[in-house]
């Protein structure tokens, strides 16, 4: 059993995060339908035989950050915050491939961490429920953060980009990732999963169970969702309310929109309208196509297809949306 006085990341934050949509995208700047990975539900103890993933079957830092670069452009939305530029993101990368050098941590790790706590905006707020943990990782204590006293700093420097991977990554202190990994040792892929459960909250639940304790039930398996390709574009399909009782194995809960052909999707039913009532048109996209390919204004098309969310993230191709007659 793993205890700690604290809880290093702020879930509430990311509980926050996560809900919202990220607002003020564009259509055209919706993810394309193509490559995506269907959330898979975790249960257990982090292991493979468990059905956690292996490594092997993690996506590479190069796929993970292509994936998810389009979110952090965007991610500041959701905190009222000038949204990273182009500069900021591309920063973020490169402080994740230094650090990782500098810690021994993977690449790969710590941006799912980064994804998982602030979506990569470099002016997330700082949280503090006991403690302050600011910045990109909403690290313990952490001391870098372009957000101070909620005044977003614009532009964000490199060098205090770097601190907050620094700060999450446990450079800068006794608590982070680097020391998460040491505490629950082992060689196997586990370590990985168990290391962002205490991050999140601290400690890991008596009976090892993952998705089991306090703060956020489904952080595990969400990290291991993001290191095997899903990202925040895609439908979430982990639930905090019943996680905790998901025992060994998984299951896709959440269709993804088409396959990348490494993955399972669950099938999508295309013969009902997503929109509430009767259609009087219909209209069908096909792979690659957004939601402004319909031919329709985003608000009308929203109107008639409320399923369909504020970054049009979760349309599917092959599944008939209703458009004006």
């Amino acid at each position: 059993m793993f205890t700690a006085s604290y809880i290093i990341a702020a879930s509430q934050l990311f509980a926050f995060a996560f809900g919202a949509p990220l607002v003020g995208a564009s259509p055209k700047q919706a993810r394309s339908l193509v490559a995506r990975t269907a959330y898979k539900v975790f249960g257990g103890d982090g292991t493979p035989a468990q059905g956690w993933p292996q490594e092997s079957e993690w996506k590479s830092f190069e796929d993970l950050w292509s994936a998810n670069v389009a979110t952090t452009l965007q991610s500041c939305t959701q905190f009222g915050m000038d949204n990273n530029s182009q500069e900021e993101s591309d920063n973020i990368k490169k402080a994740i491939q230094e650090v990782s050098g500098t810690s021994g941590v993977k690449a790969e790790f710590l941006l799912a961490i980064v994804m998982q706590e602030s979506k990569g905006c470099v002016r997330a707020p700082t949280t503090n429920y006991g403690f302050d943990n600011p910045g990109l990782m909403q690290s313990f204590q952490g001391t870098h953060s372009c957000n101070p006293n909620g005044q977003g700093v614009v532009p964000c420097p490199y060098d205090m980009i770097k601190g907050m991977i620094e700060d999450g990554a446990g450079l800068n202190g006794d608590v982070g990732l680097k020391e998460g990994l040491a505490q629950v040792g082992g060689d196997d892929v586990s370590k990985y999963y168990k290391a962002s459960r205490i991050y999140n909250s601290g400690s890991i639940a008596g009976d090892g169970n993952l998705n089991g304790g306090i703060a956020t039930h489904c952080y595990a398996t969400d990290v291991a969702n993001r290191l095997i390709g899903w990202t925040d574009a895609d439908q979430h399909g982990c639930d905090e309310a019943t996680i905790g009782s998901v025992g060994g194995g998984s299951a896709n809960t959440a269709p993804a929109g088409p396959s990348d052909g490494g993955e399972t999707t669950t099938p999508v039913d295309t013969t009902t309208p997503p929109a509430t009532g009767g259609c009087a048109k219909t209209w069908t996209p096909n792979a690659g196509d957004n939601c402004s390919t319909s031919g329709v204004d985003f608000a009308t098309f929203q109107s008639l297809n409320p399923s369909i969310d504020a970054n049009c993230a979760n349309l599917q191709a092959g599944t008939a949306y209703c458009v004006p007659n």
